[in-house]
Order: C-alpha cells, then structure tokens, then sequence
C-alpha cells in the first residue's frame, strides 16, 4: 500500500527539495536542449539492463533539465512489477487483473521507487502519466491547481504543494505503436515549449532503448531456455536407448502402430501400458515424430526414478531459495516442453500430493515453479505410460480416478514379446547387426536351435531380456554362428527348463487367439473379425476365450 501521508511525511519531501537549491535563471539548460539529450543517450549506451538505463534517463533529466523530480512508468501487470509482487504476497496489496503504470524509475525529490506515494498509478487516474499512456499524446499542464480532475485528488494537491510544482510534462514512450508507459517530470517553473519539444524527441529514443532491454532479457530467456534443452538433449544422446527403431512385421505390432498414425496427428493425450522392455518408450517417439510437433524436443521424465521430495521441482521447476539446496533457479520439464511433447514414464508411481497438481496442468494448461505464485502458461502434448494397472491403482486408491481418466483419453496397450513371437527372428538380425559393429566380429546370426529356443521363450523381460541375452551370446561367441547354450534360465519357481520347451495344446490355442485378437482390433463378430480370420463360429471363439481366460486387448 502507498504510504500514509501525514505531516512528517510532507516534512521530510520539503527538507529532499530544499537540500537542492534552485539553479540560477542564467544556467538553466546550459548547454542548450540537444546537449542535454547527448548526455542521456551516452548513459543509454554503457548502460547493461533496463534497471540502469531507466535510471541514467531519470537522473540526466533532473541534472540537466533542472527538474524537481522526474519519473519513468511502465505499464505493466501487477505480478510483472516485483514491488508490487512483494505486496501482494505481503498481503499489504489486492492483485488485480488489470494493467496499470508502474513506477521503475524515478530522481530528484522522492525518488525511493519502493516507497513513493505514486508508486502505481490506474489507466484511469487524472495524473498527467494516466493521461499521456491512455491517449498516447504528451500531456503539458501548467497552473495545475486549475484543474479539477487533479484537484479531487488529495495526495496530489498536499505533495505538488509541499515541494512547489509549477508545471508537469509527461510524453508516452511509444514503439511502432506499442504504448509501453511513459517519462516526464515537474519543475518549479514555467516548461519552455522548445523544451517540452525536446522532451519528446528524446521518449521516443527512450522508447527505443527500453524496448530494446526488452527484447534483450527475452533473448537471455530463450537463451537459458535452450541451454537447459541442449543440457537435457545431450544426456538423452548419452543415453543407452534399446534400440533405434521400431522392429517387427507381424499383424500384432501392426495393430499398433496403426493406433499410433491414428493419434499422432491430434492433441489426444495418449496412454501407454504395457509390460516393462516391451518398448514403450519407443512407441511415444513414433508418436512424437509423427505429429505437427516433431521440430520441438520430446522431454522424458521417468516418474519412478525421482526421489519423493523433488518431484514437483523435477516437473515444475523451482525458483532460488524455494527451498534448502535451491541455489539458483530451475527450469521444470513442463517449461522445457513447451510447444513440443512430454513423456511421463512409469506415471503410476507418482505421490498422490503430485497427481494433484499434474490434473490442474491437463485441465488449465498453466502451472506455477516452487516458490512462486505466478502462474505461467504452457502448452505440452502428454504421453503418459506405466507397466501398472491403473484401474486396480484407482480401486485400491494409489491413484486419483479423475486423472485416470485425463490420462486414458486414447490407450495404446504395447504387447509383451511372448505375444509377438513372430518378430523374434527380425529382433534377432536387428541386434546383431548392432553387435556386430560395437564387438568388432563377423556375426552372421543365430544356430537353428537357438532361435527355436527363442521362440518358445516366455521372456518375461521382453524385449530388453532379448537384447541382453543377445549380446551376452555374442560376446562369448567362437565363430560366426551365435549359440545361446544354457543362457536362457527358467525364473524362480518355474518349471524345469526341459519341460519349459514343450507349450501345451492349450498354450498354442491361446497364443492363435490374442494374435487374432490383435489383428482384427479386439473385434470379435465380422467379416475382419478375430472368427472370421481363425475360421471359427463367434460362438465358438467367445467360449474359447473364456475357458482360456483371454480377454480383449
């Protein structure tokens, strides 16, 4: 809130205007206007942020216009004002919504920013400042005791009294017709027309300069902004992927990227479940590559990787000194996305507290850093993925149902490889020839009862164990022929590894099923349906199904 004004208030402005003594008639503007406007101008060229180049305009018009007090405003939002922002987190001051004119700079009598009584001026105020911003042209006012507009205003009429304004000029700093605030200053004399003149000439170099600062603190924030992006890029490269492309030809994995064409062209958030090492990951970059956002990075974060305190920190980003150890501020993985796509692995492990704050983003697109309260706007494409059940998560109350539901917009289900044997012998050639350049040998491929082995295999780790084993064979491989021996160990509790080998009758007729399934798109009945492509009555298969306990994919 502005201060009070009261009688020792008004004593301490009239003792800060008699400390300077009124220059003599014959030396006011020596040197003439124009010398007056260089002298400002230097102070704008070795000037390094808006703060200095606001005060050396400020300070140059009070020594060499002979001013009482002179002034810059703003116009600006009151969270773009950080006096302003301290208050309102105070609670000394009401945030508002609309724009109003901030004082950033001031010299002369009065001249704390922070606690000047006109520190914030309303668009609709009588001041001169209000009136040249609300019409864009410079407002001269001299015997302002005339005017009744200003007049109604009691703080105006007690301070221009008690430091003895004659005359107020106030031009709008104006940029190819952005109003960005305005300058001016009060003198106790009469304003000389040639001065006021000049005064306009040098707002719009002022103009310039302020709007220069402006776009040179955006620079430095896109400039942050990339360097964080090419910091988190650089340890993706670094990063030991799977693999670098979706491998596989049969009907099950077509099903899938037939969804992922489907949804790659629209903003659906797209949920991703599935076992773990079954590429899920991979399945999100298709998305991503395939959509009108592929020019913007895909920021991953795996949810299950980040310690329980920081998680918040980790999305959102913090602000300096939001917390013990912030050191400096941090830009969050929403913010880093921004424009581009966000995959949130393993999106079932994340603390109920924060899944609270992730449903406000989906549904308000904005978000706040820790230790901040303003809010910033954000546009992120979300790919979501877990190798949990979800459903059972929101039953059993791990995880809020209505952010299941903002997640689980277009599911794509990524099957296991036992699933999708017939890609086996394709992974197979895929990984060797990666091995064959990183271990330096001539690999040709695998022995015939090695790849049969593979293909009964359940690989309950998917498509990493594969990859594992693989290079675990190649490495002690003698020749060209790749043996994998015994490297393919039942887990515990399973049956022993000879009787491993052999799938019951039953294991086959489920495994026909779910690939049948998978090429029709979970549809039963039909001439593309899963019973037409087995040639079997629909009946018939819905019976199957549910004694062999297969549901719909």
């Amino acid at each position: 809130m502005p201060p009070e004004i009261t009688p020792q208030l008004l004593r301490e402005i009239e003792l800060s205007f008699a400390a300077r003594p009124p220059t003599p008639p014959d030396e006011q503007l020596a040197g003439a206007p124009l010398e007056m406007l260089r002298g400002i101008t230097r102070r704008m060229a070795t000037a390094e942020d808006l703060g200095s180049v606001l005060q050396s305009i400020t300070t140059a018009l009070i020594e060499r216009a002979d001013a009482t007090l002179s002034r810059i405003f703003l116009c600006l939002h009151d969270h773009e004002c950080a006096i302003c922002q301290e208050r309102i987190d105070a609670g000394t001051q009401q945030a508002t919504t609309e724009r109003a004119l901030h004082l950033v700079a001031g010299a002369g009598v009065g001249s704390a920013v922070g606690t000047d009584p006109f520190h914030r001026i309303p668009l609709d105020s009588p001041m001169p400042a209000a009136e040249a911003m609300r019409g864009g042209t410079p407002v001269l006012i001299e015997g302002w005791e005339q005017n009744e507009r200003l007049m109604r205003d009691p703080l105006v009429a007690q301070i221009w009294r008690a430091i003895g304004v004659v005359a107020v000029a106030s031009y709008p700093l104006i940029f190819r017709g952005e109003r960005l605030g305005t300058i001016g200053y009060a003198t106790r004399r009469r304003i000389d027309p040639q001065e006021f003149e000049m005064l306009g000439v040098f707002a719009d170099q002022a103009a310039m300069a302020i709007k220069n600062a402006y776009l040179f603190r955006e620079l430095q924030q896109y400039k942050d902004r990339l360097q964080s992006e090419n910091a988190y890029l650089q340890d993706e490269i670094r990063a030991e992927h799977e693999f670098e492309h979706i491998v596989g030809e049969t009907p099950t994995l077509a099903a899938v990227l037939r969804k992922v064409r489907q949804v790659a062209a629209v903003e659906t958030t797209v949920l991703l479940t599935g076992e773990t090492g079954t590429g899920k990951e991979l399945i999100a970059r298709a998305v991503h590559e395939a959509s009108a956002r592929k020019d913007r990075p895909m920021i991953k974060v795996n949810c299950g990787a980040i310690p329980q305190g920081v998680v918040e920190s980790e999305l959102f980003g913090h602000e300096k000194g939001a917390f013990t150890g912030a050191i400096q501020k941090r830009i969050g993985r929403f913010e880093l996305a921004d424009k581009g796509t966000l995959f949130m692995d393993e999106v079932g492990e994340l603390p109920l507290d924060t899944q609270v704050k992730l449903l406000r983003v989906l549904q308000e697109r904005e978000f706040e850093r820790v230790g901040s309260t303003r809010p910033m706007k954000v546009d992120v494409r979300l790919i979501a993925a877990t190798n949990r059940d979800l459903e059972k998560e929101v039953a059993e109350g791990r995880f809020r149902p209505d952010l299941f539901y903002r997640l689980n917009v277009f599911p794509i289900r990524v099957p296991p490889l036992r699933e999708r044997p017939g890609d086996i012998p394709v992974l197979v050639r895929h990984f060797l020839a990666q091995f064959q350049r990183k271990l330096a040998k001539p690999l040709k491929g695998v022995t015939r009862s090695s790849m049969e082995q593979m293909q009964r295999y359940a690989w309950p780790g998917n498509i990493r164990e594969l990859q594992n084993v693989l290079e675990r064979a190649c490495v002690v491989a003698q020749g060209p022929e790749v043996e994998l021996m015994d490297m393919l160990r039942p887990s515990p509790g399973a049956a022993p590894a000879a009787a491993a080998r052999i799938a019951t009758l039953d294991d086959h007729e489920r495994l026909q099923i779910r690939r049948a399934l998978a090429a029709a798109g979970g549809k039963v009945h039909g001439p593309r349906g899963a019973a037409a492509l087995l040639g079997i009555n629909p009946s018939t298969l819905r019976s199957r199904m549910q004694k062999l306990g297969v549901g719909k994919s």
